[in-house]
């Protein structure tokens, strides 16, 4: 039998940024190891580009700083370090949701983050434990909890942060529509979490003849319009 428990707003709101915050480390780990392959291979201006594909101002004077800073600069909100402090202040309050295993992959990784900052390493394939855990943690999601309404309000925030990722560093539309499908599956489940409206506008959005990246007011209209969507 499918158990569905009653989840406040609060904590409702807080599955939903746990599934962005763990979705969002896990993406950046990917996209640094590409842009790292970028300035080893001699195009040391390519940490720019990063932050003004996320839209937010470029702290960093230059790519050593970049490169430390992007994962343990605790004061950075989209630094690596921050994404999994945030993603385990939500799993604290949420143990008794998730569960501890679920929970400790989290903590694992945050400790592990925590102990290369120490060194100030910014050799990221040190960190692929870390995008092993991240895995592991939507595998004991899958595994261990059997309140749908948990996996769903987790799996919404996640791939709202996946879409955000795809969309900002204009990923092909095939890539886009899989992710969004993934979430018009989920808003099947949890119609009162969706502004339809938005919902609507998303999906004639997300079309092969309307999609375009590449148009400025496109991707402010659609980025908008997928931070605005979920209502938890």
């Amino acid at each position: 039998m499918t158990m569905h428990s009653t989840i406040s707003a609060t904590k409702a709101n807080r599955l939903y940024w746990l599934g962005r915050y763990t979705e969002r480390v896990y993406l950046e780990l990917h996209l640094l190891r590409r842009y790292y392959d970028k300035m080893i291979d001699g195009e040391p201006e390519e940490y720019k580009e990063y932050y003004e594909k996320l839209e937010i101002m470029n702290p960093y004077e230059d790519e050593e700083s970049f490169r430390l800073g992007y994962l343990y600069d605790e004061k950075n909100p989209v630094s690596i370090i921050s994404g999994l402090t945030y993603a385990n202040d939500n799993a604290i309050v949420l143990r008794e949701e998730i569960k501890s295993e679920t929970m400790s992959y989290i903590q694992m990784s945050l400790v592990k983050i925590t102990q290369e900052s120490k060194d100030k390493d910014y050799n990221i394939t040190n960190l692929q434990s870390i995008t092993d855990w991240l895995l592991a943690f939507w595998g004991s999601i899958d595994e261990r909890i059997f309140d749908e309404r948990v996996k769903n309000l987790l799996k919404i925030g996640r791939y709202v942060e996946l879409l955000d990722i795809l969309i900002r560093f204009e990923y092909p539309y095939f890539r886009v529509r899989e992710a969004f499908d993934s979430l018009l599956q989920c808003s099947k489940m949890e119609e009162g979490a969706f502004d339809k409206t938005l919902m609507g506008n998303l999906d004639w959005l997300i079309e092969s003849n309307v999609y375009k990246t590449d148009d400025p007011e496109y991707k402010a209209k659609i980025l908008k319009y997928l931070n605005h969507l979920v209502l938890v």
